[in-house]
């Protein structure tokens, strides 16, 4: 039973509403601003991060969205992991509805975990320049992505497992669009692994997280259609892929960054790697990785190796293509979750009610927003 706040959010808005006000406006507020917040702090802490990601969007560049080692930077990363938490207060459906964009109990989870895992990385750049550290210590990179991947286990065995749904496979989606979701999840995760210390790479995927959280909010209330919001999700992780791969070029690290993530993918969805060994093989190989793009300390012998990367991403690309039209052509599924099944033997789809996506990306392929590996 949902709580009465909650339970006029999933039907049409009654004629006596209708009557009072036409107005789209206000069907959408009464819709959005329910009294289960009834202090008010999920959505002021809304309103302060949505404008601060249009003030930190105006300052992209190389005054890197306005951060740096002071006191405001501290704030805003636990502004924004307040709003995350926040959500907690609210009450959801146990399960996923068939369509698979409206949030659910384990989504929202991942959703927290995979956030605070982009913010904790700010806020590792921060205390090294805050330090004034000489050089960087990725060893607390890998150690965030395991805690990722530990505490979005934890997330999924709370809800119990008929609450347990992967969220890029069961979204109801074309196939191609599905498998570019998980893809994408990779790359958050090695984004995180590899460290590079800017905070506009991990801002980015904030951005991507929180929004996707609250576009499946509004689709939950019916105020977005399903199609608007997968198509809404594609449109952030390709945008922060591109300022991501950008980033990249600055560091000399395109085609090293990016293959790995591809290896990762096709390793995990392919070869079904278990993601803690996947990611325990991935840390070694990013560790010789950065040495030999400039990332790390600078080895001579593995500097003679960086000529090799542009090839090693480029069969990276073969790899995971591969993979793709594979999948799409047989219609193969690529999640890790076993769906638990019904008396008639049946699998649960989904529930009547996660992309990190992770996501993340991040089926729980990877940490990333949305689905872990």
């Amino acid at each position: 039973t949902l709580h009465p706040s909650v339970r006029p959010s999933s039907g049409p808005l009654p004629p006596s509403m209708a009557s009072k006000d036409n107005s789209l406006l206000n069907a959408v507020l009464t819709r959005l601003f329910t009294l289960e917040d009834t202090l008010n702090v999920h959505k002021t802490l809304g309103f302060l991060c949505l404008a601060n990601y249009v003030y930190r969007f105006a300052m992209v560049g190389s005054s890197d969205m306005g951060f740096g080692p002071s006191l405001d930077t501290v704030i805003w990363i636990l502004l924004h992991t307040l709003l995350s938490v926040s959500s907690l207060i609210f009450k959801l459906p146990k399960k996923r509805i068939l369509e698979g964009s409206r949030i659910w109990p384990e989504y929202r989870l991942h959703s927290i975990v995979f956030a605070c895992r982009s913010l904790a990385c700010m806020l590792l750049i921060w205390a090294e320049q805050y330090s004034q550290v000489e050089e960087p210590n990725y060893l607390w990179n890998v150690a965030i992505i395991f805690g990722t991947i530990i505490a979005a286990d934890a997330g999924t065995w709370w809800v119990g497992e008929h609450s347990r749904s992967s969220t890029i496979n069961d979204l109801q989606a074309p196939l191609a669009l599905k498998y570019f979701f998980s893809v994408m999840q990779f790359h958050a995760t090695t984004n995180c692994l590899v460290g590079v210390r800017k905070y506009s790479t991990q801002f980015i995927y904030v951005w991507i997280i929180q929004f996707t959280a609250f576009i499946l909010t509004l689709r939950r209330k019916n105020i977005v259609p399903h199609y608007s919001s997968v198509i809404f999700y594609g449109v952030m992780l390709s945008f922060g892929f591109f300022v991501n791969m950008f980033e990249l070029f600055e560091f000399n690290s395109f085609c090293m960054v990016n293959a790995v993530a591809n290896i990762a993918a096709f390793l995990r969805i392919g070869c079904r790697i278990p993601k803690y060994l996947l990611w325990g093989l991935m840390s070694v190989f990013v560790f010789y990785g950065r040495n030999s793009t400039g990332l790390g300390k600078a080895s001579p012998m593995l500097q003679t190796f960086a000529s090799f990367w542009p090839i090693i991403y480029g069969i990276s690309i073969v790899l995971v293509i591969s993979l793709g039209v594979y999948k799409i052509q047989f219609k193969v599924k690529y999640s890790s979750i076993t769906k638990p099944k019904n008396l008639n033997g049946h699998s649960h789809a989904n529930g009547n009610g996660h992309s990190h996506a992770n996501g993340n990306g991040h089926s729980h392929a990877n940490g990333n927003g949305h689905s872990h590996a």
